[in-house]
């Protein structure tokens, strides 16, 4: 069983190391391992990790299994491509486990927690944009309530990308 909490800025350092891992994890066999390592350098280290945490437009919730980090979810206030449906959308702007964690029931529970905390700050509907050569992420957000409604354009090692953007009405009492 997971226990939830919004990251503090004591938290910067381990984030930054699992936020790194996660990421070279998730996508180590979508994309050049050079390209991935430079996206992780520039957007995982201790400063952006703090930078996140304290933007008041943001709340990092940590994931934890006794005293392990096992994930964390980012839900941010951020504008919404025009192609979200829905009242009051926010951002699910990262959403990560790590690779033991996976396939055990964790992602569930910390999507139930997302859904709590986009509920807290009053949203009524969670948006995102997934790799499309992601299917194991695709996979689970389709799984759990999300459904394709349009594409936003994403840049990655000097490459533009369209995502596919996914919405869900945010489930109050999750």
């Amino acid at each position: 069983m997971l226990s939830f909490r919004h990251a503090a800025p004591d938290d910067a350092g381990a984030l930054a190391s699992f936020a790194s891992q996660a990421f070279s994890d998730a996508y180590r066999d979508l994309d050049d391992a050079r390209e991935i390592a430079e996206y992780v350098a520039g957007h995982f280290n201790v400063p952006a990790v703090l930078a996140l945490i304290g933007d008041p437009l943001a709340t990092t919730v940590l994931a934890e299994r006794g005293a392990e980090l096992a994930g964390y979810a980012v839900i941010a206030r951020t504008e919404p491509p025009t192609c979200v449906p829905g009242p009051q959308p926010i951002e699910l702007a990262r959403f990560y486990l790590a690779d033991r964690f996976i396939g055990q029931g964790h992602g569930a529970q910390l999507m139930r927690a997302v859904h709590r905390e986009a509920s807290r700050l009053g949203a009524g509907t969670l948006w995102l944009g997934v790799y499309d050569r992601n299917v194991r992420a695709i996979g689970f957000y389709e799984r759990s309530g999300f459904t394709r409604c349009g594409g936003k354009d994403f840049l990655f090692a000097g490459r533009v990308y369209v995502d596919p953007i996914y919405a869900a009405p945010v489930r109050h009492g999750a």
